[in-house]
């Protein structure tokens, strides 16, 4: 688990969370517009005796995590080749760049490689789902429907599986996506509102929100958490919330995850719960994993103990 800034209230303020889609998940897949078929046979989604799967990444032959992800979907393209599923692989770039690169690449890239006609697919595709980097991964169904837009390693392989088995819900796959963006939404509003010190009211059901939305998720949990506790940018630090935050991780790892303990036990803390902290910060450094784990670990602890001699002074 990761000590960082929260996976969502960090990194939107990074940008680099993507936006919300303005395309939704279920719209009709825009037709494909290719200048040149580097690889493979032309596709046509709308085709009517050519209903299959089709897995459409948006990539670059400079782009090193477009290159990281060739060998998985070239395993993915063996895997389905005989279920419906067809990859094409879309770039912009100049024929000749593209056809050398693919040529290097022999074995390793075996599926269907194309260059789209200017700039059309990317807005039909892109920037029409709020796509901002590659490599970008769209799904379309069997009804040539995008069912899924996301990284080529992160979920695509579940997606295109249940789609083969006929398990897939779309209506589940909507619901989760308007919980994403309400979830990135709330996320942004309420880390500028501990950002500029505003309490309150609005402040806390934001909070509450929020909360319901990731407290069944241990690591996000825990993130949220960290981030309130101990970001320098931050001029409200809503303990309340940190605690309900860290609590839920701790629950959901029953109370065996070190990191999560030690966030779990800087809440109670800063909440001036000292003696219960150090209780737990001592849980935490007997499931210390390494020696750089113990040694940060303990140096909270020292810091805790060190707070309950003054008290007893």
């Amino acid at each position: 688990m990761k000590r960082t800034f929260s996976i969502l209230l960090g990194a939107a303020l990074a940008g680099i969370v993507s936006t919300p889609q303005a395309a939704n998940i279920g719209s009709k897949a825009p037709q494909l517009q290719i200048e040149h078929w580097v690889k493979g046979k032309p596709v046509d989604l709308a085709k009517a005796d050519d209903k299959k799967i089709h897995v459409i990444e948006f990539w670059a032959t400079w782009c090193g995590p477009c290159r990281d992800s060739i060998p998985h979907l070239t395993k993915l393209q063996e895997k389905y080749k005989g279920k419906g599923v067809t990859v094409i692989g879309i770039t912009d770039e100049p024929k000749a760049t593209v056809e050398r690169f693919v040529k290097r690449q022999k074995k390793q890239m075996e599926y269907t490689v194309a260059i789209e006609k200017g700039d059309t697919m990317s807005q039909a595709y892109m920037r029409a789902f709020g796509q901002t980097g590659i490599p970008a991964t769209f799904v379309v169904d069997q009804q040539d429907r995008i069912v899924w837009v996301g990284h080529p390693k992160s979920g695509l392989d579940d997606v295109i599986d249940r789609l083969v088995k006929g398990t897939f819900d779309l209506e589940d796959e909507i619901a989760k996506e308007k919980a994403q963006i309400r979830l990135q939404q709330l996320s942004v509003e309420y880390w500028e509102r501990l950002v500029e010190g505003r309490k309150g009211d609005e402040t806390r059901k934001i909070g509450n929100e929020l909360l319901s939305l990731v407290k069944d998720n241990a690591e996000v949990s825990c993130n949220i958490a960290w981030a309130v506790l101990t970001d320098e940018n931050v001029k409200y630090r809503d303990l309340e919330f940190a605690r309900a935050a860290a609590k839920a991780a701790y629950d959901l790892t029953e109370g065996e995850h070190p990191q999560v303990i030690d966030t779990y036990a800087l809440s109670l803390f800063e909440s001036g719960k000292v003696d219960e902290a150090i209780k737990l910060q001592k849980k935490a450094l007997s499931l210390a994993r390494d020696q750089q784990e113990t040694v940060q670990l303990q140096k909270s602890l020292d810091r805790f103990q060190a707070k309950a001699g003054k008290s007893e002074q």
